[in-house]
């Protein structure tokens, strides 16, 4: 490899990990020597650990250990701790302040270690967590396990997929038979769980301070038992491949804790590393909440969209039970604006046809958004529905109450802050209309004038309270579908502001002049596209009535036409909707000349609606400054060319 001598222990017959030993006094530069990253790699696919002896100084290893103690020796007791995680006998797992000495490119940066995660990973990998697990003096054999469940479920896949996420293990202290290490079974990220492997068949390493081990994120381990009078700590770096989504680990902490101040501190050529950070920390993106100098715990709009449906998962099982279904398995459907499960039950069917419009064991549970619509106007929602089920007889999804009767339920869970209002309903069969390209147009239109004709004629409750889809709930006080369309108007960037306040004045003019009486103006769905749409054996049916509410009735043709290609097809598409929809019942004319202005309208209430989310959702804010681009261009292209 060079004139160094480099010793590699393949260890390929014995349950020994392979070893790499440096020597203490090599040159950086042999450390990204080819010939001993491709050695390394080859080592650790075949194995899912490898040991690396003398990567680190020990002068740096000796400097993090003292402020290691000092910073956290009030964790050096059997106890609970709020932000740190039990993960076995007198050991805990805590996130690390990311300051000096840890904020440091001879660690997280190290350049072995980097050239070796490049080719195991890929381009694009990413530090996802960095932190410690402490072994208390007494701990005993920790349970065997792999650090993150296997993504596919598959045996035959999950066995043979490259690894999506490795721990570089830095002890802080020497590993001896005493202190205690961590026993592992090299191969097992290989191996699936219905194969049982004995202890005869595992290694424990035991290394000097400035050595580290690697581990696949799928490798079989286990801390062995501390019989010191020392507190054995270790630190982690998890590195991922660029999408993965750490669904386990984190319940009580954060993966990496970094005040503004110290990301900034981080070499340029080094922030590739942290590309998370922008997920959960928010330092980059123009449209940023502030965060806090000194966070060490994070608050759940800074959690990862991943992280967020796990907590919301738990809250979904919390809601069921008042519908008498604690046992259920729950699946996510989306975590967007709402959070919506599917809930699975027992298959009760007979095998006789069914001619009910609803899957058998297959119920949909909503989770919906905090501090949005009041629980009245969600109970609105739930009792429209139950009025186009039974009255109108619209395949849509039927509400089920509670146990005690009720539309609707209120879940809490402690990991988030505030309780959400949550709703089941039937699950519709059929596939959404965007997968079916035998369906009419005109059907579709048919059944818009259907909803819309059953709404001019229906007798609205008292109580009913649902948005107002009007100059005033699109670009007013309720723009950006919050409750503070003022906040949403100042977050939202030059020079789109400008550009959106444009079409909003168009549209402010036209709606005055249509005025909002019931031939203009009445209940519609809100969300009339394909995708809500589902193609039942005979028939259509609408689902997602989360945007119900008052607006006008050509609004709701416009939402339809907007997720339509802008080419020469579009007014045919148009006309053959309004053909449909007056097979049922009369379309007011005078809308029709304002239908275009319309989709620009719709267009621009979701680039704010999208502003407004970006706020607390990472799958929004990374994907803003180029859907607020396109809406400028969807917008310039129908106003300028219809």
């Amino acid at each position: 490899m060079s004139n160094f001598v480099i010793q590699v222990y393949k260890n390929a017959n014995t349950n020994k990990a392979p070893a790499i030993n440096l020597p203490t006094d090599l040159p950086q530069q042999e450390l990204i020597n080819p010939e001993l990253i491709t050695t390394a790699q080859s080592l650790f696919e075949a194995n899912g650990v490898l040991l690396i002896n003398n990567l680190f100084s020990k002068g740096l290893i000796a400097s993090l250990y003292q402020s290691f103690v000092e910073r956290y020796q009030s964790y050096f007791e059997d106890r609970d701790y709020a932000n740190a995680l039990e993960v076995g006998d007198k050991r805990r797992m805590l996130t690390i302040n990311f300051q000096t000495p840890f904020n440091n490119p001879e660690l997280y940066g190290n350049s072995f270690l980097l050239y070796l995660m490049r080719e195991l990973l890929g381009s694009g990998f990413v530090l996802g967590s960095f932190g410690a697990v402490i072994s208390l003096p007494g701990a005993e054999h920790q349970h065997i396990h792999r650090d993150h469940p296997a993504l596919f479920g598959d045996e035959a896949i999950d066995s043979k997929i490259p690894s999506f996420a490795i721990t570089v293990v830095v002890p802080l202290i020497d590993l001896t038979p005493a202190t205690g290490s961590t026993r592992v079974w090299k191969g097992s990220h290989k191996i699936p769980d219905s194969e049982s492997l004995d202890a005869q068949e595992s290694f424990v390493p035991f290394l000097p301070m400035g050595s580290c081990y690697l581990m696949d994120y799928q490798l079989l381990h286990g801390g062995t038992p501390n019989i010191s009078h020392l507190v054995r700590p270790i630190l982690y770096l998890n590195y991922y491949r660029y999408w993965f989504q750490e669904a386990v680990n984190y319940e009580k902490q954060s993966r990496i804790a970094i005040t503004k101040q110290e990301y900034q501190k981080i070499p340029e050529k080094y922030k590739f590393l942290f590309e998370r950070v922008k997920e959960y920390a928010k330092f980059s993106h123009p449209l940023a909440i502030k965060v806090t100098d000194n966070q060490t715990t994070k608050d759940f709009s800074q959690l990862t969209s991943t992280e967020q449906a796990q907590k919301l998962g738990e809250m979904a099982k919390t809601a069921l039970a008042s519908y008498g279904l604690q046992q259920a398995q729950i699946n996510l459907i989306t975590h967007g604006d709402n959070t919506v499960f599917s809930v699975a039950l027992p298959d009760t069917s007979s095998g006789e046809p069914d001619n009910s419009p609803y899957l058998a064991n297959r119920l949909i549970l909503r989770i919906h958004r905090a501090n949005y619509l009041s629980a009245d106007a969600i109970e609105s929602e739930l009792c429209w529905l139950q009025c186009l089920c039974h009255e109108a007889k619209l395949p849509v999804p039927e509400p089920i109450p509670t146990l005690e009767g009720k539309l609707y339920t209120v879940a809490d869970t402690p990991e988030i802050s505030e309780p959400r209002i949550c709703s089941l309903t039937q699950c519709l069969k059929g596939q959404p209309l965007y997968k079916n390209s035998q369906v009419e147009m005109e059907e579709v239109g048919r059944l818009m004038g259907k909803l819309h004709d059953y709404a001019a004629h229906w007798s609205i409750p008292e109580n009913f309270t649902r948005p107002y889809w009007n100059w005033n709930g699109l670009f007013g006080e309720r723009a950006g579908y919050s409750n503070n369309g003022t906040q949403v108007w100042a977050l939202t960037p030059q020079p789109y502001r400008s550009f959106f306040r444009d079409v909003s004045e168009q549209v402010k003019a036209i709606m005055a002049s249509l005025g909002e009486e019931i031939d203009q103006f009445g209940i519609i769905h809100g969300d009339f596209w394909s995708g809500n749409l589902l193609v039942l054996e005979n028939e259509i049916g609408t689902i997602d009535f989360a945007d119900c509410g008052f607006g006008y009735w050509g609004y709701e043709l416009a939402r339809f036409l907007s997720d339509l290609p802008q080419d020469q097809n579009w007014a045919l598409y148009r006309d053959q909707l309004l053909s449909g929809y007056t097979q049922i019942r009369e379309f007011p004319e005078e809308q029709l000349p304002y239908i275009n202005t319309f989709v620009a309208a719709h267009y621009v209430t979701l680039a704010l609606w999208r502003i407004n989310r970006a706020q607390e959702h990472p799958s929004f804010r990374y994907q803003l400054e180029e859907d607020l681009q396109e809406t400028v261009a969807e917008v310039e292209t129908l106003l300028g060319n219809f």
